[in-house]
């Protein structure tokens, strides 16, 4: 066997050992039951959302929740097509929905800025976050606040995608689910590392606390990520995650492959300063496996007598991504997505090399815009 070899061996044993632990922590997730109905604010930041706003907002206007104890902001991110006239047609009609304008030139960061704007404007105890392009449960709102005992600070929710169609939408269902299921494990595993803006609730007061710094934000890291680890590590709060049938919201998946691949390299341009050790722990090995494996099948092609260390390497790696992938089905009801795992699998080893060099070494589009490390710059 040659150092090439047991590299390849030994950082494979270091992987499975990390999802083995981050398996082991899914089945603690504790249990909450806050039976105090808290005011809410649901912020929404919308830029050309024209074609799915209306059902977001419909969603919203029929939560079961009292609607004296929830106000619903909707930011217009300087859009150029309907979005605005909806956000009018849904205000008129209901006095707890507030319309918010981005003027054009005012987007220092874009959405950031939004969020800001509708922020200030926010009443409630409970700031809930949500993306323009999902839809709700009618007991979304009453889940997320069934989560918020006094000593939880922010709610961690899901968003899932539809139910797939043919292999394309498996292959992004499950990247994009294996992304949040390793977010979830983090949260109980006591750490912070990601979360989504589309499902998203945290108290007022923590707001208050970091404001000034969330103002000072540039493009990365994305502010969802940044209140996760700001509450993470500067407060006694503790996260809570949310799993019940009634807190997903529904989203949709990617519209091509150019638009699959942006939504990646925007995951993976994470920011500066939040990756701490906890987790970095688990990604650099990480990282430096996936190097061995594509180093290795590089030497395949000149000697063979490696193949067996890699293959032994990548079905060490598939047995511990799968059964990561069926425990975290587990908490979402979503087992139909395990039937796309293998081209899933091997879409994933290809990409990730790709998505850490693109999104930190480089330029991302997102909705129209362009985006270096620090500022959007025209598309």
């Amino acid at each position: 066997m040659n150092i090439l070899e047991a590299t390849l061996l030994i950082l494979a044993g270091i992987y499975a050992l990390s999802i083995l632990y981050l398996f082991g922590r899914l089945f603690r997730i504790p249990i909450y039951n806050n039976e105090k109905y808290h005011s809410i604010s649901v912020i929404i930041a919308a830029h050309n959302e024209a074609d799915n706003l209306a059902k977001c907002l419909q969603s919203l206007e029929k939560q079961d929740y009292p609607p004296k104890l929830y106000q619903v902001i909707i930011a217009d991110d300087c859009s150029s097509d309907g979005t605005a006239k909806i956000i009018e047609r849904y205000c008129a009609k209901h006095d707890n929905f507030i319309s918010i304008k981005v003027q054009d030139g005012e987007a220092i960061v874009p959405k950031k800025t939004a969020l800001l704007k509708g922020l200030d404007e926010a009443t409630g105890e409970i700031i809930a976050s949500t993306d323009a392009d999902c839809t709700h449960p009618k007991g979304w709102l009453t889940a997320l606040n069934s989560y918020f005992q006094p000593e939880v600070g922010i709610v961690v929710g899901h968003a899932a995608y539809p139910k797939p169609e043919n292999i394309w939408r498996g292959i992004d269902s499950v990247d994009y689910f294996s992304q949040r299921a390793l977010g979830a494990a983090y949260i109980e595993a006591g750490s912070a590392y990601t979360c989504t803006a589309a499902n998203l609730a945290y108290r007022r007061n923590i707001y208050d606390l970091m404001k000034e710094e969330l103002k000072q934000l540039k493009v990365r890291p994305a502010e969802d990520n940044f209140l996760l680890n700001y509450i993470h590590h500067n407060t006694d709060f503790k996260i809570a995650l949310a799993t019940s049938a009634e807190s997903i919201v529904k989203t949709g998946g990617a519209s091509s492959l150019r638009h699959f691949l942006n939504q990646r390299f925007r995951w993976g341009a994470y920011g500066d300063g939040l990756l701490r050790v906890g987790v970095l722990m688990f990604f650099i090995p990480a990282l430096l496996f996936y190097g061995a494996i594509w180093l290795s099948i590089i030497v395949l092609a000149f000697d063979t007598s490696i193949s067996n260390s890699l293959m032994m390497a990548l079905g060490i790696k598939m047995a511990v991504d799968l059964l990561f992938l069926y425990k975290s089905a587990s908490l979402y009801n979503c087992y139909h997505l395990l039937k796309y795992f293998g081209p899933a699998w091997f879409v994933n080893l290809i990409l990730v090399p790709l998505i850490i060099i693109k999104s930190n070494f480089s330029t991302f589009e997102w909705k129209g815009r362009r985006y270096t490390r620090t500022a959007e710059v025209k598309a």
